[in-house]
């Protein structure tokens, strides 16, 4: 088989839309403080890391992060029942997440 003939398959070169590094630890650490075990947790945290991700690096980045936390949010509370006391405090906790994101971007 010639080069041209192979499959195309992903290196780890390629470049893919992600978070700052010091993200990931400080979304960890504000979930932590949530009633959740982590494995009931991961599939929404891992939607809101995408989502972030796939903000772009220009125009309204804080209307993409806001619609990215607000969809966080209601899965948080359709799925596993967060306390409506406890949405506003989270939702004040991402609001500065993504305050820093933004003022580093």
């Amino acid at each position: 088989m010639c080069d041209t003939e192979k499959p195309v398959t992903p290196t780890t070169t390629e470049e893919t839309p992600s978070v700052p590094g010091w993200v990931e630890p400080a979304l960890d650490a504000i979930l932590a403080t949530l009633p959740f075990a982590a494995d009931k947790l991961a599939p929404l945290r891992a939607s809101y890391l995408d989502c972030l991700a796939g903000c772009g690096r220009a125009g309204d980045l804080d209307m993409e992060h806001d619609a990215c936390r607000k969809g966080f949010l209601r899965a948080l509370v359709d799925t596993l029942g967060l306390a409506p006391d406890a949405t506003r405090t989270l939702e004040q906790q991402l609001e500065k997440l993504e305050l820093d994101i933004s003022a580093q971007v």
